[in-house]
């Protein structure tokens, strides 16, 4: 996979990466999606799953939006173009799809949000808008004409009294028509129109960037008198050894996003490890009951352990210690897991062999027991 074409993870942070748009011709020349546009629409129909019908015409008024679960019939009511199935978060309910995310080990692991996945029939659209994150537009199946304009917009640019939150007056300064391979990355604040060309597919990969409000909520559980939503924002984001950890500096720039002093202080260091990777949803993963040398006998002999795909995982590395935080729970660990937590954070699907060559066998197994008995890890047979 080519990701970034000509460029290298380290040019596209120092000329992109929340600076410009950047088209990838073929970024995943050969990606084919382990589901089909019906498959996830039936995913769409269950309950717990996110998801919105966006028709622009033939509903009872222009950009009618519907929230799921659906059923059968709200599709097949549908007309034969002009509307858009959002599915969000699917990397939490599809490992195949959690693992992709694997692909962007170039921007740290605690930044990732989610993968959404959009299914658009003939001209179908999300209307014109602009984001607070950053995000690459995978195009899957059929194509999409996207058209942008980098103008900076204020209040008065968007439509009033509407559910969702599109430009009135948008014009096309760029655009292209991707195809299956293609990718589209956005910094913040771009406005985006995309169309649908015919029957198309297109995975967003979305960046987190909580604003100060929220953090300052998190922190006190108190609600605040911040007027404006300040989103943090890395710029001047250089490539780390391991996508995994969160370092001093991303430390340091929270802090400074919510006025707090630029101080060592590892009650806050912990806070922010256990608050940035806590589960977004209640979705739950039964394992079967092991005991530890059940769970190491089936681990060697299926030789792979997978990350469920609502679980985040990332980790401070201290001066005497590493701080592991796996779905807001923080697992002190000694100097000796580092290679194991950098491996365990990068990867959604753990081999047996790669795992146990990072550390000593009984640390490393000992460890990844507790995870699999906190269910945030499974045995995919």
């Amino acid at each position: 996979m080519q990701k970034l074409g000509d460029l290298s993870r380290e040019e596209f942070l120092k000329q992109y990466w929340q600076k410009k748009p950047l088209l990838i011709r073929q970024a995943f020349p050969y990606y084919q999606s382990p589901l089909s546009a019906e498959e996830f629409a039936g995913l769409a129909c269950e309950e717990g799953v996110e998801s919105r019908i966006i028709q622009e015409e033939g509903g009872d008024k222009p950009w009618q939006l519907r929230h799921g679960p659906f059923n059968e019939s709200d599709f097949t009511s549908l007309p034969e173009s002009h509307w858009t199935l959002l599915v969000q978060s699917v990397d939490h309910h599809i490992p195949e799809l959690a693992r992709l995310l694997d692909e962007f080990d170039f921007i740290p692991s605690w930044r990732i949000d989610d993968l959404m996945v959009s299914f658009a029939q003939e001209q179908g659209s999300v209307g014109a808008h602009l984001d607070n994150y950053d995000v690459f537009l995978l195009q899957v199946q059929g194509k999409r004409h996207w058209h942008i304009n980098e103008h900076d917009y204020n209040e008065d640019d968007f439509i009033q009294d509407s559910e969702l939150r599109l430009l009135k007056n948008f014009e096309s300064k760029q655009d292209w028509v991707l195809e299956p391979g293609d990718m589209l990355y956005l910094p913040p604040g771009v406005a985006h129109h995309g169309i649908a060309l015919n029957d198309c597919l297109t995975f967003s990969i979305g960046f987190r960037a909580p604003t100060k409000k929220e953090l300052l909520h998190a922190f006190s559980d108190e609600e605040n008198d911040c007027a404006n939503e300040i989103f943090y924002s890395d710029p001047d984001l250089s490539l780390q050894d391991s996508a995994g950890e969160i370092k001093t500096e991303d430390i340091q720039a929270i802090r400074a996003l919510m006025d707090f002093p630029d101080s060592v202080d590892d009650e806050f260091n912990s806070w922010f490890g256990c608050f940035i990777t806590e589960k977004k949803n209640d979705l739950e993963c039964e394992n079967e009951e092991l005991n530890e040398n059940e769970f190491i006998s089936r681990f060697k002999e299926i030789e792979g352990l997978t990350r469920n795909g609502n679980i985040r995982l990332s980790y401070i590395d201290n001066d005497e210690s590493i701080s592991l935080f796996v779905a807001g729970e923080e697992f002190a660990l000694s100097k000796s897991y580092l290679s194991l937590v950098r491996y365990l954070c990068e990867n959604h699907v753990v081999e047996y062999k790669k795992a146990l060559s990072c550390c000593d066998e009984t640390a490393v197994l000992e460890l990844l027991f507790k995870l699999y008995d906190e269910s945030y890890f499974f045995f995919d047979e």
